[in-house]
């Protein structure tokens, strides 16, 4: 989900915030840096097998498709699991201001 997910997140952190919702703010919280880390171990994998080209610009968006798949899954389950979380808090926090 790359930067949406940091978004979403940070924006979930926020309205729960608002809300006086603490240990839900934490979590979200968690849930950006989770994402935003992860995001960038990512990248790095991708542009550590990108360097092998012989045509890379080095620019930040200058990587194929199957130097995107070099990326180990167990970094791709950690950023999953952060992204969804902070989506799901995203939602929580937009229904808790809506009811409140």
């Amino acid at each position: 989900m790359g930067w949406l997910s940091v978004l979403l997140s940070i924006i979930a952190a926020f309205v729960l915030y608002l809300n006086g919702n603490t240990v839900l703010m934490i979590i979200a919280i968690i849930a950006a840096l989770g994402c935003f880390w992860s995001l960038g171990i990512m990248h790095n994998y991708a542009t550590d097998q990108a360097k092998k080209r012989l045509n890379y610009t080095g620019g930040f968006y200058d990587i194929t498709k199957t130097e995107a798949d070099s990326v180990p899954d167990w970094i791709t389950w950690i950023n999953l699991v952060f992204s969804l979380s902070g989506f799901v808090l995203f939602i929580t926090g937009i229904v808790l201001n809506i009811i409140n």
